[in-house]
């Protein structure tokens, strides 16, 4: 186990400190954070791999009370995972002779804007997850495991925007905002649950967006992590082969992964593998037992293993819940098919969570299934041609942000869903003519990042601002796409602009503007957008106020 947490063994008895040995990568002293959830990375002098002792010692200290806690340094690699309590926690590093003392503050932004994690609980269900005998699938195991699948979001958010030199802002959870609230909220749905197995996912995310609108929980000043406790997977005891993820998910009822506007919700057949506690996070990524595939869902990007699949729902988590933060698909990063490398964010050395290590065998040692797999897009409930700033005045509880734009027609044909390619397995992950996109890669050797576009438009957002005092000024900003002129038009300035084609969502052109004043006026040039295609402008301004508005030439 890399991590083991000493309730009664402390850390080794403290001997005069060698300085230098410990050098950081990611965080200081004195930092403050408006997340729990904290990644420390780091360096020391690499002595043997038979060396028992290459651990790091953690403890920290808070209002008198200590935890202690060991890491596995790793080709002299080693990352650290601290989950803070409000105010200030001291904390100790030490290695063989060295040692390093931090104070992090935890603090929350002061905000209204959150996410609120919910376990929807359908009407004639118990509410208990599908999951192996051994494991407990009651509605608190649940709960446990979405609020901290929500808090390592929260922390990979914050830490990729980091990596991109635009500091470390995240959402904040329910909880944060008001204490009062359970880290996770159970949610009991009036929909019928064997109706539900019969529901497409598009069907789902609507029932249940206008389900939790009209609902004591409904606001515009929340986004909802919610999952389905009814998803069920059916088993294929007669079947002998390897499936593909679409055959996958055509066995699986109850089952969703969708994301926009102010919901994402996916299925819960996959939380087995999810840890419920803290603690256990670590032991989970590097967890290599093979998962029953023929009794319970495998989404592992062909892994086939319990930690596999663990950082691949996660990250598919964080993809769509970054459609509700209004970001679209590219194509590669967590808004791409990157986010199958959740574990290598939070792992040492390499510890074979690579996807592509290799082309022809799995790491079960099975040969893999040389297929693509789907991804949804999301869906485009913010589309506002007639009115394209999205204001920040009240609005009626059944939009669900802007909700009220989802229209009949769209209502009955369902979003557009476009398959997005995996890349295959014997597919490289560099690409020599993508320069940016080689220095992202190379600054985190975990293949998990935002694009820069991505990077900007979270960055700005709403959702990652401190909120007050900004609204009467953001409502009277005033933000304009002239298609005629092909010209946007911004009192507060533009931060980024992107052209997505309509079909799938997919970044085709951005452009970033992160200098203090930023232009007011910019001019589309269209050096790589097809013609004859319905595309998409998106804007974000300088005070997160986003215009989303379809457009041809």
């Amino acid at each position: 186990m890399v991590m083991d947490f000493l309730n009664n063994n402390p850390a080794p008895l403290s001997v005069p400190a060698s300085p230098g040995l410990i050098t950081l990568a990611n965080v200081k002293d004195d930092e403050c954070f408006n997340y729990s959830l904290v990644l420390v990375k780091g360096n020391v002098p690499w002595r043997s791999e038979k060396t028992e002792d290459n651990k790091i010692y953690a403890t920290v200290l808070y209002n008198s009370e200590t935890t202690s806690s060991t890491w596995d340094v790793i080709n002299g690699e080693f990352k650290c995972i601290f989950d803070l309590k409000r105010g200030k926690n001291h904390i100790t590093l030490q290695y063989e002779t060295d040692s390093r003392d931090l104070v992090f503050e935890y603090t929350p932004r002061r905000t209204n804007l959150r996410v609120t994690p919910v376990y929807i609980v359908c009407q004639g269900h118990d509410g208990r997850f599908q999951s192996p005998r051994d494991v407990d699938s009651s509605v608190e195991s649940a709960c446990s495991r979405i609020a901290t699948g929500a808090k390592l979001i929260q922390c990979v958010m914050a830490e990729k925007l980091y990596e991109l030199g635009m500091g470390r802002k995240t959402f904040q959870l329910e909880h944060e905002i008001n204490p009062k609230k359970p880290e996770c909220i159970v949610f009991r749905s009036n929909l019928n649950v064997n109706k539900a197995r019969k529901m497409k996912e598009s069907e789902l995310w609507c029932h249940f967006g206008r389900e939790l609108m009209l609902s004591d929980l409904g606001s515009n000043e929340r986004k909802f992590m919610a999952f389905i406790s009814c998803t069920r997977f059916k088993g294929m005891d007669n079947i002998d082969k390897v499936l593909t993820h679409e055959e996958i998910v055509s066995m699986t009822e109850g089952h969703a992964a969708l994301g926009g506007g102010g919901l994402a919700v996916f299925g819960s057949a996959c939380l087995y593998t999810w840890p419920t506690t803290f603690e256990q996070i670590i032991p989970k990524f590097l967890d290599t037992t093979i998962i029953d595939a023929k009794r319970f869902m495998d989404d592992s990007c062909y892994r086939g293993t319990i930690g596999g699949c663990f950082a691949t729902t996660l990250g598919s988590v964080c993809h769509e819940l970054g459609h509700t933060f209004d970001l679209g698909h590219t194509k590669d990063g967590i808004m791409g098919r990157g986010f199958d490398h959740f574990d290598r964010v939070f792992t040492a050395g390499d510890r074979r969570g690579l996807v592509y290590k290799d082309a022809n065998l799995n790491f079960s040692g099975k040969p893999t299934q040389h297929t693509t797999v789907s991804l949804t897009r999301s869906i485009n409930v913010t589309m506002n041609v007639g009115e394209p700033i999205r204001t920040l005045g009240p609005r009626s509880k059944t939009t669900l942000g802007n909700f009220i734009s989802l229209n009949n027609d769209i209502l009955r044909r369902g979003p557009n869903v476009t398959p997005i390619n995996r890349l295959p397995f014997n597919a490289t992950l560099s690409n020599k003519h993508d320069p940016k996109r080689n220095s992202i890669i190379r600054m985190s050797n975990d293949y998990t990042y935002w694009t820069k576009s991505c990077g900007v438009f979270l960055s700005y957002h709403r959702w990652f601002n401190n909120e007050y005092g900004r609204e009467r000024e953001a409502i009277t900003r005033y933000l304009k796409f002239d298609k005629n002129k092909m010209m946007i038009l911004s009192t507060a300035g533009i931060r980024v602009v992107e052209v997505r084609e309509e079909s799938t969502g997919m970044v085709i052109d951005s452009y970033e503007f992160t200098e203090p004043n930023p232009e007011k006026r910019f001019l589309i040039p269209f050096t790589s957008a097809a013609k004859n295609k319905i595309l998409v402008i998106v804007v974000e301004d300088d005070l997160g106020n986003v215009l989303k508005q379809l457009f041809s030439y």
